[in-house]
């Protein structure tokens, strides 16, 4: 499979992967013909892009390259989106419930990923504007746990870690609509406000989640920045809890590769280079680290421009050189014919680089 922008959809294509509304039902199931009134209704919900099938990807299989799958994402997505709900309508046992069963989530995610042997994470370019607070909470944990599995943390610690980060933004429930989906920057006044966001949510964890200092610690500074010119309290350096250290990276990462009013997403191989580009001034050097070793910049399945001017389709990527994937090197004016490429071990390769995404 492979992914496919909105504006290069085109009728006659066979999606990958069933695709779902904002409401959780099943709009498109795997294997469906695309038409123009589908790709109409993806563009309407704003959908990003789509996986397809095609004789140039069908042997790219993204569930060997996922540390999580598709249907646990949108499960998860699901309970983060009632739990916030719940919160915002300070109904305040059925958000402890929700959050419970996010809580169970967490674990079943956690053992995948810690007994997972690969080292290398795809984060999956399949997602919405419109789920953007839902999913960015679950693919921060995601990412974080993975983060804290390069570093050797425990499961014990990871759990922790991974409910710190799927409970990072809860604060943003109680912040004011006309601010938190404003178009456009804030005002002075307006950024003040939404900095509250932090304490807010570390106050509901604490106080009505009952959850211990760890995971309470990364929702309070996951905004701290190494160069101590972060929030709320400007914590420089090692001062800065280890949770909100590396749910920092998670977050901005994640948030720099979703479409957002003001701007357009960044490519993912673009988001690496933004954090790798911080490191020591807004980020830990050694979580940078972490994340350089483990979060893919090229995605399998992604279509990327190369320095000879050809295209290449992401088949698999090479743990002990991220940068350099296995492709399939292919002229879009004929994509039927390719030729399969390691860009990390190929000698006849070693020149070429891989520009930007397709």
């Amino acid at each position: 499979m492979r992914f496919v922008r909105m504006d290069a959809l085109e009728p006659g294509m066979t999606t990958a992967r069933p695709i779902y509304n904002k409401q959780g039902a099943l709009l498109i199931k795997k294997g469906h013909t695309l038409d123009s009134r589908n790709i109409t209704a993806l563009f309407n919900m704003r959908y990003v892009g789509i996986y397809i099938i095609d004789a140039l990807s069908h042997d790219v299989e993204l569930e060997k390259e996922e540390m999580v799958d598709e249907e646990t994402r949108h499960s998860a997505v699901s309970l983060v989106q009632s739990m916030y709900a719940q919160a915002a309508d300070t109904k305040l046992s059925k958000a402890s419930n929700a959050a419970g069963e996010v809580t169970a989530l967490i674990g079943d995610i956690v053992e995948r990923i810690f007994e997972n042997d690969t080292a290398v994470m795809n984060v999956p370019l399949l997602r919405t504007f419109d789920e953007y607070t839902y999913r960015h909470s679950v693919d921060v944990g995601m990412l974080t746990i993975m983060l804290g599995k390069a570093m050797n943390l425990s499961k014990e610690n990871l759990m922790d870690l991974g409910k710190s980060a799927f409970f990072h933004d809860l604060g943003k429930m109680f912040i004011p609509l006309e601010i938190l989906n404003k178009e456009g920057r804030l005002t002075d006044k307006e950024y003040e406000t939404m900095k509250k966001h932090s304490q807010l949510g570390y106050d509901f964890v604490r106080d009505i989640l009952h959850e211990n200092k760890a995971v309470t610690s990364g929702v309070l500074f996951h905004h701290e920045k190494f160069d101590g010119t972060g929030y709320p309290h400007g914590l420089k350096g090692v001062d800065i809890p280890i949770f909100g250290r590396m749910i920092a990276v998670a977050d901005v990462y994640d948030a720099l590769g979703t479409d957002r009013p003001y701007r357009r997403a960044m490519a993912p191989s673009e988001s690496y280079e933004a954090i790798l580009a911080q490191s020591g001034t807004h980020f830990d050097p050694d979580i940078v680290m972490a994340f350089r070793d483990t979060i893919a910049p090229f995605p399998a399945g992604c279509t990327v421009k190369l320095s000879n001017g050809l295209h290449g389709l992401v088949v698999r990527n090479n743990p002990s050189f991220i940068a350099r994937p296995l492709i399939k090197v292919f002229n879009p004016a004929n994509p039927s014919r390719y030729k399969l490429v390691d860009l990390a071990n190929d000698m006849d390769a070693l020149h070429i680089t891989i520009m930007s995404l397709a």
